[in-house]
């Protein structure tokens, strides 16, 4: 038996891969009939290839490739190639379910869900070890899946999701899903692990990683040879009942320019010394004003770029 974890792709990659393939500058130039096709052809013809496994950067990923359990695999759900495993070679790319940025798939006129679709109608099988979520779990229906994802990436899926819980290839004997909760599809909910903010203070690191270190937590048990469904139940029971609830705090949201405004005085105030978002925006809470950590790293990336 083995254990197939699927997380999400994520939005940093290494930068020392050459030829970054960006879905910015194929919109201009292609409408959403032919831009997946478009899409595929540049990123087969990637300068450098590499396995997923050193493309993808950040917190979640090193989370991701840090949990040691025998016999199992990693897989991505990657907006550039769709489902991959993480040996799978792959170019560096910049393609997003999430919305605001300019690489968002809602921008080339198809709909995230069409997109995905699309991805595994016109790539070349012959260059993936499975060709969807679909036949992935068709052809291993005696193992068993974790899928630790984003709401994004997690409703992607949520097709593919239900027709194999319908065929009773998936169950609540093989499938776990952990994710933040934000309209899951009621169908799935008897396989739903919500990753609760309230989990941080036990499971350690920031929001953006919380649901592939849930799926490490609940994984890494002492006996994963003779994997027990109930003792993956019995964990995450025992984490909400011992977790520390987190104080409800009213903090201001604030706009683009004025987070902008934020950093770049933070960064003046700071010339000279090393800062991170993490550091930056553990300030901007104190002050209490508000801003989601991916959405404050990328307007901060995005400032020291210029």
């Amino acid at each position: 038996m083995k254990i197939h974890l699927i997380t999400n792709c994520t939005n940093l990659k290494k930068s020392n891969i050459q030829g970054k393939v960006t879905l910015e500058s194929l919109i201009r130039e292609h409408n959403s009939q032919s831009i997946v096709s478009a899409w595929f052809e540049h990123l087969e013809n990637a300068v450098q290839k590499v396995p997923a496994n050193e493309v993808y950067a950040g917190d979640h990923w090193k989370v991701a490739t840090s949990i040691v359990v025998p016999n199992l695999d990693l897989w991505v759900l990657s907006a550039g190639y769709g489902l991959i495993h993480s040996s799978s070679h792959i170019g560096s790319y910049d393609a997003t379910f999430s919305s605001g940025s300019e690489n968002s798939i809602n921008k080339t006129g198809l709909s995230n869900n069409e997109w995905w679709e699309s991805l595994h109608q016109v790539r070349n099988s012959e260059n993936f070890k499975c060709q969807s979520l679909h036949s992935l779990v068709s052809i291993n229906v005696d193992d068993v899946f974790f899928i630790a994802a984003s709401p994004d990436y997690l409703r992607v899926i949520q097709k593919e999701l239900k027709q194999l819980l319908l065929d009773k290839k998936l169950t609540n004997k093989n499938l776990f899903i952990i994710s933040s909760k934000h309209n899951i599809d009621k169908i799935l909910m008897p396989y739903f692990l919500e990753s609760s903010a309230d989990f941080c203070s036990t499971l350690k690191g920031g929001r953006v990683s919380l649901n592939i270190r849930l799926a490490r937590y609940l994984l890494e048990q002492d006996s994963v040879k003779k994997f027990s469904p109930n003792h993956i139940i019995d964990k995450y029971n025992h984490l909400q009942k011992t977790s520390v609830k987190l104080p409800v705090k009213n903090r201001k949201k604030l706009s683009d320019d004025e987070i902008n405004n934020f950093i770049i005085k933070e960064l003046e105030v700071n010339q000279g010394f090393k800062v991170s978002a993490t550091m930056l925006l553990k300030k901007l809470r104190s002050i209490n004003l508000a801003c989601e950590q991916k959405r404050f790293t990328k307007l901060l990336n995005k400032i020291q770029l210029q």
